[in-house]
């Protein structure tokens, strides 16, 4: 190779930001509230609701990318639980990347990460939980110009717990304990966003 070739290869670096907004779904939890002897727990699920986030991309080679993830969301406890404030944010912080697959005028990718999840309810007097998380997906760029396109994506977030644990705890008054219980190691979300992509 001549170091001309070598400065050709710099030039086609790229970083890329993408802002994307979609709609979330949820698995449910199993709640563990006020269960008397002889009772079955009763099911947490959260409302479907609206999510938006950016995604930094850049070069890895000809046909993969590396990926820093965040998406946001607030929606709400559905279920049978009484708090002052329903609403629980939900916010996930990866790094991945994606593969191209197959190329042509719409390229398709696959992608996925590894980080965290974040969740904090409403209500002042549980804590927040953070917890590790991954995300698998597939996607299509629509190309518009050089620098903008369009980008759509189907994703699915794993966040991993401890199995017969227990979440959103507090010790006040109002809720002495832990509002849910957890009998499986991972809860899922999925995801469906669309969004614009800028390349520079």
């Amino acid at each position: 190779f001549s170091p001309n070739s070598f400065a050709q290869d710099d030039t086609n670096d790229y970083w890329d930001i993408t802002i994307f907004a979609g709609q979330r779904t949820s698995d449910n939890f199993e709640g563990d509230e006020d269960i008397e002897e002889g009772e079955e727990p009763f099911e947490i699920d959260f409302l479907n609701d609206s999510s938006a986030g950016i995604i930094l991309g850049w070069e890895f080679d000809y046909n993969r990318t590396g990926e820093l993830l965040f998406s946001h969301s607030s929606t709400e406890f559905d279920g049978d639980i009484e708090l002052e404030d329903m609403e629980v944010s939900i916010s996930y912080l990866h790094i991945g990347g994606t593969v191209t697959v197959s190329e042509g005028k719409v390229p398709i990718y696959i992608g996925g990460g590894l980080g965290v999840a974040h969740l904090a309810p409403g209500d002042n007097s549980l804590d927040s939980e953070t917890r590790p998380s991954a995300n698998l997906g597939i996607g299509a760029k629509f190309t518009f110009s050089e620098r903008l396109s369009l980008r759509l994506d189907a994703r699915g977030y794993a966040t991993f717990f401890d199995s017969d644990g227990y979440l959103f705890c507090s010790s006040s008054s109002e809720h002495n304990g832990c509002i849910i219980r957890t009998e499986s190691n991972m809860w899922l979300q999925g995801e469906f966003t669309a969004g614009a992509t800028y390349r520079f």
